[in-house]
């Protein structure tokens, strides 16, 4: 519904599916539903363990993987088919996406999981938050000599941080999040952590563009869209 309202208001949303809330059956329904309204990009997510959200007494499905769950919807675009043989009236047209952790380890395994991804049908892969720059270029070399970055778009997703205890908290309740020490040491001694935060977001911004194979940024702020805008001033980007 609410990729509906931004597909009406001239944006063009990614509709994100997690595997955490519903098996296959409900996954597709959503999905065909969504087309029916114009909204034609996904991203295929697990989501957050509940333990690691508001919700911590619900009860996760994970009929499919995001993996399984982009094989499945290429299926239905390129078979015309549903995951129980089903056929479709046609084939449907959609961007397929999933997200990939360049930072945990080991990143051999990682690779080879951006591999299953890609041969699942991928058209685009969206990093966790960059800020490990030396990790990022490691995991990359590894998407170059497989040559991953000519069967799909990599798109590095950037956080900025807003305080050094921000930095902390999501350091110690998200493992999988490598920020680096000196990170931490950069916002804490700054006068103005927040402007910090941003500066420092502009500049990974600036960095993982230089980077061979990578085709884009995902800024992430949550629903902190002026924080978003300061970003994008900050680096220079179009609001476009």
């Amino acid at each position: 519904a609410a990729c509906s309202h931004l597909k009406s208001g001239g944006v063009e949303p990614i509709l994100g599916l997690l595997t955490r809330d519903l098996n296959r059956i409900a996954l597709q329904s959503q999905m065909l539903g969504a087309l029916s309204m114009g909204v034609d990009n996904v991203l295929c997510i697990a989501g957050r363990h509940q333990a690691l959200t508001t919700s911590d007494t619900a009860k996760g499905v994970f009929d499919l993987d995001p993996i399984q769950l982009v094989r499945i919807l290429n299926a239905m675009r390129t078979e015309g088919k549903l995951a129980d043989g089903t056929e479709l009236e046609s084939p449907v047209n959609m961007l397929v996406g999933t997200d990939t952790n360049p930072f945990a380890d080991p990143i051999e395994l990682q690779a080879m999981a951006l591999d299953k991804a890609v041969a699942a049908g991928a058209d685009f892969i969206m990093t966790h938050p960059v800020f490990n720059l030396d990790r990022f270029n490691a995991w990359m070399t590894y998407v170059r000599e497989r040559g991953l970055h000519t069967k799909t778009c990599v798109i590095a997703s950037v956080m900025p941080l807003t305080s050094s205890q921000q930095a902390i908290s999501l350091a110690e309740k998200y493992k999988h999040l490598d920020i680096p020490d000196s990170i931490v040491e950069r916002l804490d001694s700054a006068q103005d952590q927040k402007s910090a935060g941003v500066h420092l977001a502009a500049e990974i911004i600036e960095y993982v563009r230089k980077v061979d194979g990578v085709c884009g940024v995902h800024i992430m702020t949550g629903a902190d869209f002026e924080l978003a805008l300061e970003v994008l001033a900050a680096s220079g980007l179009s609001r476009s």
